[in-house]
């Protein structure tokens, strides 16, 4: 059996050789798009290739963040070149937990025909208790909400399941979606018994800055109309609420404690609520991943948002240019 996953990232540069390293044991190969980042993600992926990992490396220089689309030819790509059995379809902060490599290969066997496999998020958290000296955030985020009362999944996707053209990823990884002349129709799911994801969606507040500021504004540029701007009324019509969220949060105060990370890791990714609404009690548990690598490229964490952002700009300004 032939495992590949399949990345699009932006600015990962504090988990992407976690990342690498720890699906480089568990798949045959890794595809990752680089959206445009500028911090040390590109740095990292060179040095990992050079090493000689199993992982391919690709860069899309567009502004907008249009992850179903790009991931979706992605995939098609990694089956068509690869060979490949099984595609992962993975962000930057996910990583796959299971005993082993044959437990994974006999629980995807066991997927009906004509049906994609289906990941739990496992979501881990910040607390005051990490080891903020730890660069490697997988190690240093150890413990994980007890519960998740609204339950998020990823597809894994078959060979075949992207044979018909009009099956597209969803954003976010979550769906095989087509469109239907009865409106949208989602493809069936199987869970993968023994696998989870473990999710590190905020992990420090240099990392949430480069999320929150390049990551908004990317998404205002693919529909600027519909998509508000923070002083604007929110609009209950946007998937990207909890974006706008963490966006209008930082320009009131920049400035993120290890409670506030905590905080909007529950509020976000396991109540799947506002960031400013009360939480429900929720007990987190001390589950940490194995970590059987070390880091060798990965650097201390800097607050290069404005870096970022004035890069991105300046890019921006000059497509407005080329149209005038």
């Amino acid at each position: 059996m032939r495992l590949a996953s399949v990345t699009m990232i932006k600015n990962d540069g504090d988990i992407v050789e976690a990342f690498v390293r720890h699906h480089a044991m568990l798949f045959d190969h890794l595809v990752v798009l680089d959206h445009s980042s500028t911090d040390n993600t590109p740095t990292i992926l060179r040095a990992l290739q050079q090493e000689g990992l199993p992982l391919t490396v690709m860069r899309d220089e567009s502004l907008s963040f249009q992850q179903g689309l790009r991931t979706t030819e992605l995939a098609r790509a990694t089956f068509a070149r690869l060979g490949a059995d099984f595609v992962f379809p993975l962000d930057a902060d996910e990583l796959l937990k299971v005993a082993s490599r044959p437990a994974l290969e006999t629980a995807l066997a066991a997927i009906p025909q004509g049906q994609c496999g289906r990941l739990r998020w496992q979501n881990y958290i910040v607390t005051a208790a990490d080891d903020t000296a730890q660069l490697n955030p997988v190690a240093r985020i150890r413990h994980r909400a007890q519960t998740e009362p609204k339950e998020e999944h990823k597809v894994v996707l078959p060979r075949g399941s992207l044979a018909d053209p009009s099956w597209q990823i969803a954003y976010g990884n979550h769906f095989l979606t087509r469109e239907t002349a009865a409106g949208v129709e989602t493809a069936l799911t199987h869970d993968i018994d023994g696998a989870v994801l473990a999710h590190f969606p905020v992990r420090s507040q240099e990392q949430l800055h480069q999320k929150i500021i390049l990551g908004w504004l990317s998404v205002r540029l693919q529909n600027p109309v519909d998509f508000k701007p923070v002083e604007a009324a929110a609009s209950a019509d946007t998937q990207f609420w909890h974006w706008r969220d963490l966006f209008a949060s930082t320009l009131r105060n920049p400035q993120f404690s290890a409670a506030d990370l905590q905080r909007f890791a529950l509020a976000l990714y396991v109540h799947k609520c506002r960031i400013d609404d009360p939480l429900p009690p929720m007990s987190l548990v001390e589950d940490p991943l194995p970590v059987p690598y070390s880091l060798r490229y990965t650097a201390p964490a800097t607050d290069v948002a404005l870096t970022s952002l004035a890069r991105w700009t300046d890019r921006l300004l000059t497509r407005v240019g080329d149209m005038l």
